[in-house]
C-alpha cells in the first residue's frame, strides 16, 4: 500500500478515535478509499480479539475504530461501539450498522445455505451477536414488533440457540400477551431444563386455565426446578442491584435472572403472583408425594383418548435409547413425557438431566407396547 494512503488512513483513524458521534464516525470511515478483502476482515477481527480482552473503555473504543478503519464490514466493532454508546438511540444506530456490515460481509448465499445451522459457521457469529443486541436495544426503546422479529429470525437461523435468544423472546411474548406464540415456543424447546421454561410454563397454564389441578401441577414442577423464584417474584426477597455474571441450575442466581426478565409478564397476569406465593407458602417444601400423585391422576383422567396412542408409541420408542440399566434418553415431546410420568412409567422429565428412568411397571409396559407396535423389530431390539 502506498505510504501516502497509509498515512491518510492513520490520520482518519486518529480523528475517528476522538469521537463517539455516529454521523461523524460514518463520514470519517466513508473517506477511507479501501476495497475490502477477506484478509482485511480477518485482520479487523484480530484487533477485536484484543479489544474484547482489555477492560479499559478508551482502549476498547480506540481498537474498535481501528478495526473499522481496516474493514468497515467488521460487525463486532460496531457491537463494541454500541455497547459504549451514551444513549439507546445511538446504540441502535450503531447496531444497525453492524447488522448491515455483517450481512454484506456474509453475502446472500450464506443466509440461504446455512440457515438452520448458522452458529456453526464461525464467520456468522459477529453478525449474530450484533443482531441480538439490536433486538435488546429495540425492546428497551419500545420497538416491540421489530425486536420480536429479530429474535424470531435468529432462532430460524440458529435453532439450537447458542445465544439464549429464546429466553428473552419467551419473556417478551408473555409480556405482550401473545400466549399462542409463547406456547409454541415452549413446545419447540420442550427439553429445556431451566427455571425460565418451567416457571413460564406454569404462568401460561394459569393464564389459560386459572387455579386448577393442571396449573397447580405445573407450578409444583416449577418449584421443584427452582424454589428460589417465589420469594423474588413476590417481593419478599429484594432483587440484587447487579445481575449475576454466572448461575447454576436451581440456584438463587438463576431465580434472580429469571425474575428480572419475567416479572412484568407475571405482573400483567391478574392474580398470578398471589397464586404462586400462596401455593409456595402453603408448601414449605415440595408437595407431598401422595398429593402430587393424586393431582397427576386427576390430570390423566381428563386426557382425550387420542393421547393414549401417542403415549404408547413414545413409551415403546424410549427403549431405543436405553442405557445404564433402565435409564432412557428423554428426547421426546414434553407433554407426552409428562403424561408418562403421571402414569408412573418414568421418573420426572423436569430437570437438567438428559435422561429419565423407566420404573419396573414402565419397563414392562414399554416392552409390551413395542411388541404390539413393532413386532418385526422386537426380536432385534428386545
Amino acid at each position: 500500500m502506498p505510504k501516502s494512503k497509509n498515512r491518510r488512513r492513520k490520520k482518519l483513524a486518529s480523528q475517528a478515535a476522538l469521537t463517539t458521534d455516529v454521523q461523524l464516525l460514518e463520514a470519517l470511515l466513508s473517506q477511507i478509499d479501501l476495497i475490502d478483502t477477506d484478509e482485511d476482515l480477518d485482520a479487523a477481527q484480530e484487533i477485536m480479539l484484543d479489544a474484547w480482552e482489555t477492560s479499559n473503555p478508551r482502549r476498547r473504543l480506540a481498537l474498535a475504530k481501528q478495526a473499522l478503519e481496516i474493514s468497515p464490514l467488521c460487525a463486532d466493532a460496531y457491537l463494541m461501539l454500541g455497547e459504549q454508546a451514551k444513549t439507546t438511540e445511538e446504540a441502535i444506530a450503531l447496531y444497525r450498522k453492524g447488522v448491515e456490515a455483517g450481512e454484506q460481509a456474509l453475502g446472500p448465499a450464506a443466509f440461504a445455505e446455512y440457515a438452520g445451522d448458522f452458529w456453526g459457521l464461525i464467520e456468522t457469529r459477529p453478525y449474530m451477536r450484533v443482531r441480538h443486541m439490536l433486538a435488546v436495544a429495540l425492546w428497551d426503546a419500545g420497538e416491540r414488533e421489530e425486536s420480536l422479529a429479530h429474535w424470531q429470525d435468529l432462532l430460524r437461523l440458529n435453532p439450537t440457540d447458542n445465544q439464549g435468544a429464546r429466553y428473552l423472546l419467551l419473556d417478551a411474548l408473555l409480556e405482550q400477551g401473545r400466549d399462542e406464540d409463547a406456547g409454541a415456543l415452549l413446545r419447540r424447546y420442550n427439553q429445556d431444563p431451566s427455571a425460565a421454561w418451567a416457571w413460564s410454563h406454569a404462568l401460561l397454564s394459569f393464564r389459560r386455565k386459572g387455579d386448577c389441578a393442571d396449573s397447580r401441577y405445573a407450578l409444583a414442577e416449577a418449584i421443584e426446578v427452582n424454589r428460589h423464584v417465589p420469594p423474588y417474584l413476590s417481593g419478599k426477597k429484594s432483587m440484587p442491584r447487579k445481575l449475576p455474571d454466572y448461575m447454576g441450575w436451581g440456584d438463587p442466581d438463576e431465580a434472580v435472572a429469571y425474575v428480572h426478565g419475567a416479572a412484568r409478564a407475571w405482573a400483567a397476569t391478574e392474580g398470578a403472583v398471589k397464586w404462586a406465593r400462596e401455593f409456595f407458602d402453603s408448601k414449605p417444601r415440595a408437595m407431598q408425594d401422595e398429593e402430587l400423585r393424586q393431582m397427576s391422576l386427576d390430570i390423566t383422567e381428563t386426557l382425550a383418548p387420542g393421547f393414549e396412542q401417542i403415549d404408547d408409541a413414545v413409551l415403546a420408542l424410549l427403549l431405543l435409547g436405553r442405557h445404564n440399566g433402565n435409564r432412557v434418553w428423554k428426547s421426546f415431546d414434553w407433554a407426552a413425557m409428562d403424561r408418562l410420568h403421571q402414569k408412573g412409567y418414568i421418573t420426572s422429565p423436569v430437570g437438567k438431566a438428559k435422561s429419565v428412568v423407566l420404573t419396573d411397571e414402565g419397563l414392562e409396559q414399554a416392552e409390551q407396547r413395542f411388541k404390539e407396535l413393532f413386532p418385526k423389530a422386537a426380536e432385534r431390539y428386545l
